[in-house]
């Protein structure tokens, strides 16, 4: 009897560690290499329902560039003059008019140590990239190979970034 105990309790041991590293090795091949489209519309689905009234705008990196926006300046204003990471894919969420807020989806290029970005941002983000307006929520979240990064005005905008983050991470 205890030989069938001990032979039980090995096999749940080893079931459990092979679920453990599988799910690690899934989540981290999820989304290895999303369509700029992709990247929009998990932006669009993390961002529903939290602007209210605002009249926003989702949309890429990639076709702000085609439409002739200066994607590089935003992203130095954003973030206190850093450099668009090389070969990353960005989403962006914007009011039409304003800037209650600023959310951004990256999907970082193959061997960027995601967690060092992360923390690049997170130092560099400005707040103040409005003249008329600071942002006095800042958060951002790592899941998935992808970087959810958001700057809100609560009085703008009437809730936290950290909303934008319990919906990136659900």
């Amino acid at each position: 009897m205890k030989k069938v105990t001990a032979l039980i309790l090995a096999l749940v041991m080893v079931m459990a560690l092979a679920a453990c590293g599988g799910n690690n090795q899934g989540d981290k091949d999820a989304v290895s290499n999303l369509t700029d489209e992709q990247l929009v519309e998990k932006l669009t689905a993390i961002c529903d329902g939290k602007t209210g009234e605002l009249m926003v705008e989702t949309t890429s990196f990639a076709a702000l560039k085609d439409a002739g926006f200066e994607t590089d300046g935003l992203f130095k204003n954003w973030f206190n003059n850093m450099d668009v990471p090389a070969g990353a894919k960005i989403a962006v969420n914007q009011p039409m008019m304003g800037q209650a807020h600023v959310v951004l989806l990256i999907q970082p290029a193959e061997g960027t140590d995601i967690n060092k970005l992360k923390a690049d941002l997170d130092a560099n983000a400005n707040p103040n990239w409005m003249i008329c307006m600071t942002a006095d929520s800042v958060a951002s979240a790592v899941k998935d190979g992808l970087i959810l990064f958001v700057m809100t005005s609560k009085v703008e905008l009437g809730l936290d970034a950290q909303s934008f983050v319990d919906a990136f991470n659900a």
